[in-house]
């Protein structure tokens, strides 16, 4: 459907019942007077639809399409920021076309450039929209210069217009409202026609092309497990397992067949219904306010009459007024859901409504400006990517280098000869560890949520205990459990991205992460009583706050500006910080600081022999194996970062404030209070310099390399236009901005 609607947000409500009562997959809209409140009250109510809108170049213009969530759709990234225009690709690959829209207003000239590079991206092209172009081969009435245009280019193309002399106008009987399709499309099986005018001065265009489209499943799933019987099943087969135990040698092959027995009873019950998507209706005497608005608005149009222009703005006062109160009945209905005597419920359903979803990616931009949108070439691109970020260090040969392979060499011997002592685990760690889980059904790659281990009766939970006991004893980490399914985030708004603009993040098995939960007491006891992380590090560590480091480097920067006019502050973004933990660095820094063998031998049996493999769409990469960094999305791979980083801030002066958060480092350089004010920035820069050096110096050293296009430098300050100048270090430039952003917070000088 095709239709200038005159304002979005001024005939909302009359879109609301046109469409509820026109059920139509694709929804063009022009002229919406582009207001993200209208977009956003448009997107609400069709929760169902793809909604994508633009700007225009004036308070008339603005476009928006709507594309039903059961066909494949994703939005062209070239045209993203152009005023007045949206490009999609319509379909899958073997019916792939492309869908455009153009609001063109009166006073301008048609964007011909645009539409020839919307042509050459794909001439399976449909172009529609309000394009006020008027010529005696679509239109009954007089020509204007854009339809002759409009007519010089299309004998250019194999392009025709569908809607050939039938009015889209109720002021005249011009045809303005155009949709230009390839003659492939207009065949004998489409059909058009022109629906009464909902309130604006254009009508309706539905246009039905000779079009057939896969469609995604538009049903969706519900579960339903029935835990009770699942629960009452587990106890009576308890005998059997544990009598399995004792019988089966090799713990890690009886555990993974007890993994994959939760899973597959778990499968078997649970009942799959499905329905269809849900779009909330106007309750019935709101729809009956519009018609009677519609009635008003056809009097209005046709005699002029004051007291039917009274009563026209009456009726759509009073529809706004009933909207608003049936958005907030229907709120404060939900708003009765929620316990108030139970706070962490109320938070964990309050929580969706402030929580942020990235958008999934739909392509990569690569180098050459293409985009590659294909599961499988995707697929290929990420993997060759992470392949290489996760492959082996080069080695320098340096002396940190032969010291870290020498004690790599006494510790594999070492754990070869004679196995250390496992640290304890007792059925009460399980129980303890087991509550702290969160509730969820969403299942790991072995098929196991943590409801499921949740749900698991206390005979059980002997059974995973004596499981990781022999784990534990034996040093070994099921293999099983280091494979990752590695998922991408986009780490912009875009859902066209370059892979270098992605996180990646490892999805693991629940009873590896439980494991790791186990294992990370331990270890944690350790960190503190031997007081290894210093006290400005305050990332992945229990009772240190993010908000104390927030308060912190404000009142430092104000304590400066209090004794002197001016302080710098540096922001150091670290390149893919968790991918590149360099593991025999690692056992170094661990053997120095004299760490238990027990828990060396843990961490090198974790970190030892895992691979990863791309997930996008439903589509696989083949696996790959990971040489170096930490799994992000591991409950102890954070922890592992910090301990390793441990003697970051000893590379710098004690006289600058430091600030960490995992990989976030910010440094606050304090002016002397002797410096005269000429050569106050001269000095700060002089200090910025060296404390850019000694990072340099560590980085290199460690493998942990800085990413200098992220690395930020800022200068507070209270003098009137400084002179602020130009920070190399090493042949290296580092940034000035006005505006830091750290953990979340805009810092403005």
């Amino acid at each position: 459907m095709l239709l200038n609607v005159s304002s979005l947000s001024l005939y909302l409500a009359d879109i609301f019942l046109l469409l509820d009562n026109v059920s139509c997959p694709i929804v063009v809209l022009n002229g919406t007077y582009h207001t993200e409140a209208a977009a956003k009250s448009f997107s609400k109510h069709f929760n169902n639809y793809n909604i994508y809108s633009q700007e225009g170049t004036n308070s008339f213009g603005g476009v928006l399409i709507a594309v039903h969530r059961s066909i494949p759709v994703q939005q062209v990234d070239v045209f993203m920021k152009v005023p007045n225009i949206i490009a999609l690709d319509i379909g899958s690959s073997h019916d792939k076309f492309q869908l455009a829209t153009c609001y063109s207003p009166p006073n301008e000239k048609l964007p011909i450039a645009l539409f020839n590079q919307i042509m050459k991206r794909n001439k399976n092209t449909i172009l529609l929209g309000d394009l006020n172009a008027k010529h005696q081969s679509w239109s009954r009435s007089n020509e204007n210069q854009k339809g002759h245009v409009l007519f010089d280019w299309l004998l250019t193309k194999s392009m025709t217009v569908v809607n050939k002399y039938v009015a889209t106008s109720t002021r005249s009987n011009a045809t303005i409202d155009l949709i230009l399709a390839p003659a492939q499309m207009t065949g004998i099986k489409t059909s058009f026609s022109v629906l009464p005018s909902m309130g604006s001065d254009h009508l309706p265009v539905i246009w039905i092309p000779d079009i057939k489209l896969v469609k995604k499943d538009c049903q969706y799933p519900i579960k339903r497990t029935y835990w009770q019987l699942f629960e009452m099943f587990l106890t009576f087969t308890f005998s059997y397992w544990k009598d399995l135990s004792t019988m089966m040698k090799d713990s890690v092959q009886f555990f993974h067949t007890y993994e994959r027995y939760l899973s597959l009873v778990a499968a078997r019950l649970t009942y799959v219904t499905y329905c269809t998507s849900y779009r909330p209706t106007l309750p019935p005497h709101i729809v009956q306010l519009i018609m009677q608005k519609s009635e008003y608005l056809r009097l209005v149009r046709k005699t002029k009459h004051p007291i039917f222009i009274t009563q026209l703005k009456t009726y759509s006062t009073t529809i706004k007024r009933e909207l608003i109160a049936y958005r907030r009945l229907t709120w404060i209905e939900y708003c009765k859901t929620f316990n108030k005597c139970d706070v962490k419920q109320f938070w964990k359903k309050a929580q969706r409504h402030f929580s942020t979803t990235s958008s999934p990616i739909q392509g990569f931009l690569m180098p050459n400006g293409n985009v590659v949108s294909s599961t499988s070439e995707m697929c290929d691109v990420a993997k060759s990517f992470y392949q290489e970020q996760f492959s082996e260090h080069k080695s320098t040969s340096s002396t940190i280098e032969i010291e870290a392979e020498n004690v790599d060499s006494i510790l594999r011997i070492r754990m070869s000869d004679n196995i250390p002592t496992a640290f304890p685990i007792e059925i009460k760690d399980i129980r303890r560890t087991i509550a702290s889980l969160k509730n969820k059904n969403s299942t790991g790659l072995d098929g196991v949520s943590n409801k499921i281990i949740k749900l698991l009766p206390p005979s059980h939970q002997s059974i995973i205990c004596t499981s990781f006991k022999s784990f534990a004893s034996q040093l070994i980490f099921p293999p099983h459990w280091k494979v990752a399914k590695m998922i991408l985030l986009p780490k912009t708004k875009s859902n066209i991205v370059k892979v270098e603009e992605t996180r990646p993040i490892s999805l693991l098995p629940c009873f590896s992460k439980l494991y790791e939960k186990i294992f990370l007491v331990q270890f944690r006891k350790w960190v503190n009583d031997a007081g290894i992380l210093p006290e400005e590090q305050t990332g992945f560590r229990p009772g240190h706050n993010m908000t104390v480091r927030l308060v912190s480097i404000i009142d430092q920067i104000g304590q400066c500006l209090a004794l002197n006019t001016a302080a710098a502050a540096l922001f150091v973004d670290f390149k893919a910080a968790f991918n590149q933990l360099w593991y025999q660095g690692l056992w170094l820094k661990l053997h120095k600081m004299d760490c238990p063998t027990y828990l060396v031998g843990w961490l090198r049996s974790y970190l030892s022999g895992r691979s990863a493999y791309i997930d996008m769409k439903e589509a696989r990469s083949s696996a790959f194996n990971l040489y170096k960094g930490v799994p992000q999305g591991s409950c102890v791979g954070p922890v592992i970062f910090i301990v390793y980083h441990h003697d970051l801030l000893n590379c710098m002066s004690l006289l600058h404030w430091k600030h960490l958060f995992a990989d976030d480092l910010s440094v606050i350089i304090a002016p002397s209070a002797t410096w005269p004010t000429k050569t106050l920035i001269p000095n700060l820069l002089e200090r910025l310099k060296v404390v850019i050096a000694s990072l340099i110096t560590y980085t290199t050293m460690w493998k942990q390399p800085i990413n200098f296009e992220k690395t930020q430098w800022t200068l507070f300050h209270r003098q009137v236009a400084p002179k602020i100048p130009l920070v190399t270090c090493d042949g290296y430039e580092i940034a000035h901005t006005s505006k830091a952003k750290y953990l979340g917070t805009i810092l403005d000088c």
